[in-house]
């Protein structure tokens, strides 16, 4: 089935799941363009695929719906345990879009286990640090590769209550470190080939505020 098709059913499922926390929802819908963009500029994907990828990655945080919000919201570190409680918005996510799948049979079951696979591996680092199943280098799905990057490029730019979001001098110098241990190299290294482009999306986003480079 055809992405577009399956649209209106992905919005309102990330919709739901953002309801009343309008810088989540601004969050996702940053991270599926910046998916998007590498799927096209770095990955070389067809735009049949590349929409297919922003989709899941619309919906790849749609397991925080079973994590109580303040805990979401503290502004303070969290605790080990409740770390490993937020940790389980992976799983979660994974659980409702396998149910949503069986909901919807007959639908795009391509694109369910596609959202499935970024919902449940999105924090894997490449090194094997990452979460839920400690994966590492191409073991992670390049899908979930790609909305690792994108979501810790979106975190580090925004501004929250307690941070200033970072210029994209300090975002770049963040991947740059992180080669090879938190992302994949290549996609790093194949979007600051590309960067102008990426730049000029960034600072077309809404952050409140003009992304200073």
């Amino acid at each position: 089935m055809h992405a577009n098709l399956m649209t209106p059913i992905f919005e309102s499922i990330a919709y739901v799941a953002e309801y009343g926390e309008p810088d989540a929802d601004r969050h996702v819908k940053r991270v599926a363009t910046y998916a998007r963009f590498i799927g096209q500029h770095v990955l070389g994907f067809a735009p049949e695929l590349c929409e297919r990828l922003a989709l899941a990655a619309l919906v790849h945080d749609v397991g925080k719906v079973a994590i109580p919000r303040e805990l979401l919201r503290k502004p303070g570190p969290l605790t080990p345990a409740e770390r490993q409680y937020v940790q389980q918005h992976t799983i979660h996510g994974r659980d409702m879009l396998a149910d949503l799948a069986r909901r919807y049979a007959g639908r795009d079951g391509g694109l369910f286990e596609l959202a499935q696979q970024v919902s449940l591996y999105h924090h894997e680092r490449w090194d094997g640090r990452g979460y839920p199943e400690g994966l590492c280098r191409e073991e992670i799905p390049i899908a979930a590769r790609v909305v690792h990057l994108v979501d810790v490029i979106d975190a580090r730019l925004s501004p929250r209550p307690y941070k200033p979001g970072q210029s994209w001098h300090q975002v770049k110098q963040a991947l740059v470190e992180g080669m090879y241990l938190d992302f994949d190299g290549m996609l790093v290294t194949g979007l600051l080939q590309v960067e102008p482009a990426f730049l000029e999306l960034v600072q077309a986003q809404s952050y409140g505020q003009l992304v200073p480079v």
